[in-house]
């Protein structure tokens, strides 16, 4: 009878050892397996970074062009639509802002420099 209840004992014991060794076995899987999920889902975030800074560098570049294209656009309008006399007052009344109108012709600059309104006094 002490051999039964030894065997019945083994047994039990095993079982629990076999038990303790297979959650700790699942665990470790599953942990595993978490780290994979999240290394991965921090790499396709740095995908997602990298793919919107190259998109925001692309829209800028097309935004200079466009504003190239604009202020163009405005400098060549002012000297066909304004007189001289029209243009040399925007250009002195623009002086001081970011954006200005462009000088009619580069020798007209250079033979009759137009003057900001402090320089005629």
């Amino acid at each position: 009878m002490d051999n039964i209840l030894n065997m019945v004992l083994a047994g039990i014991v095993g079982l629990v050892i076999g038990g303790l060794f297979m959650y700790f076995a699942h665990n470790r899987k599953t942990s595993d397996s978490s780290v994979k999920a999240v290394e991965d889902k921090l790499q396709n975030y740095q995908k997602d970074v990298e793919t919107h800074f190259a998109k925001t560098a692309d829209l800028i570049d097309n935004l200079t062009d466009s504003y190239k294209e604009v202020f163009e656009h405005l400098s060549e309008s002012a000297e066909v639509l304004l007189t001289e006399e029209q243009l040399k007052n925007q250009l002195i009344n623009r002086r001081s802002r970011e954006v200005t109108i462009k000088y009619l012709k580069s020798s007209e600059q250079t033979e009759d420099p137009i003057k900001s309104p402090s320089e005629l006094e």
